[in-house]
């Protein structure tokens, strides 16, 4: 019984805060504009996430790497709000976009609560 109480709470407190919607993508020649939605799950937490975004490749290394940033507000996540973020990546050749290119990914940087 104790056990299965601490590893109950271990779960609990490993989850991330900061959740990551799948990304939405459009790319125009060799720019690819990337849209995330992101939610705060905390109950009493308001935060500042930098989230970042890229395109990788078959063995999960970087094509292109960048910063999404909040689109329509100042980026402030009230506890349980969502916000979408949003992205450009350049500089991918014809080449990477069309052999390489796996998946875009997007992730958090940091999470920075707000003061």
């Amino acid at each position: 019984l104790v056990l299965g109480l601490v590893l109950g709470i271990r779960e609990a407190s490993q989850k991330p805060v900061l959740k990551i919607g799948e990304p939405r993508v459009r790319v125009e020649g060799t720019t690819a504009t990337i849209q995330i939605t992101v939610k705060n799950t905390s109950e009493n937490t308001t935060y500042c996430p930098e989230i970042g975004i890229a395109a990788i490749d078959g063995d999960g290394l970087d094509l292109a790497a960048g910063v999404a940033l909040p689109d329509l507000t100042d980026g402030r996540l009230a506890p349980r709000a969502s916000a979408n973020f949003i992205g450009t990546l350049t500089g991918l050749t014809e080449t990477e976009l069309n052999e390489k290119l796996d998946e875009y990914v997007a992730f958090v940087i940091d999470k920075n609560p707000c003061e």
